[in-house]
């Protein structure tokens, strides 16, 4: 693992720059394949990465995530195509990458024997910090993951949401230009995960590029600028939150019924394509506003009383789902 460096930032105004932004990570027809698997881990991607940006890397279990983390931080090799990191080829430079990278796995990387200071002193001199750099990144460190009451207590000891902020606070020491986080937050309780998240946050000010994975939408609707969405090892989209979000939100309309609606009920609505996101919310879509009061009439005329009504308002969740049924979609009609 190695570490990060420290921010407070405006998110609006980030999304509106950073696609204007040298990339800091090209990526070209990256082909990646495992000793005896059927299908491709990674299948033609080629996306790029500004620098700055908070970079949200989205898909279902198994799409290739991690497969491509693992080449960008040198722990898997390039088998076909390229990849460049701060105009240094993984191929040939892994080393230099690996000094201006960070990288935060889901599984916890630490002593447990050892005190959380033990822990942090140790990779601090795997880091070949100086003492006047420990002491400064041990302060910062400690305080962005709100670990000083506990610095002293064998990690053995520590909470799974504890452990989750040491192993932050472990890749922050090194300060680097690239932090990647794999799924940070899952399965910590909620004080844990505002702290993750305040750091991530805190980031921005020293223009860290963060890649960052989560299942948790909302976190990475919230935290990222720019996003690609991965499924069965292909690049799926690749575009600025807003975008996404925008796209999705010109042609949406979210009902909220009281009641689960009849087949009959949802047929009078079948011109605008209901679809259920559960068994009594549906979106519709609608590509002309004044459609909306001709909805409301049939809505009335088959008595299905609404709740709750959202125009114009997309969520990434949403999107995300679209996305991913328009991917098996082409996937199933291939022969």
């Amino acid at each position: 693992m190695p570490a990060r460096r420290a921010i407070q930032h405006d998110r609006r105004g980030a999304q509106s720059t950073s696609m204007n932004q040298p990339a800091l990570i090209r990526v070209s027809q990256l082909r990646h394949r495992y000793a005896n698997a059927a299908v491709l881990a990674l299948d033609d991607v080629s996306l790029s990465i500004p620098q700055g940006c908070n970079f949200g890397l989205i898909g279902p279990n198994g799409a290739g995530k991690t497969t491509l983390l693992s080449i960008l931080t040198g722990l898997q090799a390039v088998q076909f195509g390229s990849v460049a990191v701060a105009g240094m080829d993984v191929a040939r430079d892994g080393r230099r990458i690996k000094s201006i990278s960070a990288l935060v796995p889901q599984d916890n990387a630490f002593y447990g024997g050892l005190t959380g200071r033990e822990n942090l002193r140790f990779f601090a001199d795997v880091y070949g910090l100086t003492n006047a750099q420990w002491r400064e990144r041990l302060e910062y460190c400690t305080g962005v993951c709100s670990l000083g009451e506990s610095l002293d207590k064998r990690v053995a000891q520590y909470s799974g949401g504890m452990k989750r902020r040491l192993n932050l606070a472990i890749g922050l020491l090194n300060a680097p230009q690239i932090l990647y986080l794999d799924e940070p937050t899952v399965g910590i309780d909620v004080l844990s995960r505002r702290v993750i998240i305040e750091a991530i946050q805190a980031m921005r000010t020293q223009s860290t590029t963060v890649i960052y994975t989560s299942h948790y939408l909302e976190e990475v609707e919230a935290l990222c600028d720019e996003l690609a969405v991965i499924d069965r090892g292909r690049l799926v989209a690749r575009d600025s939150t807003a975008n996404l979000l925008q796209r999705g939100s010109q042609q949406s309309l979210l009902l909220s019924f009281a009641q689960v609606p009849p087949p009959s009920a949802l047929q009078a609505l079948q011109r605008w394509q209901p679809h259920a996101l559960h068994a009594q919310q549906f979106e519709l879509s609608v590509p002309q506003s004044g459609d909306l009061e001709t909805i409301m009439q049939r809505c009335n005329a088959q008595q299905l009383p609404i709740t709750q009504v959202q125009f114009g308002i997309s969520r990434l969740e949403r999107i995300y789902a679209s996305l991913l049924q328009h991917q098996t979609g082409e996937a199933e009609a291939q022969p």
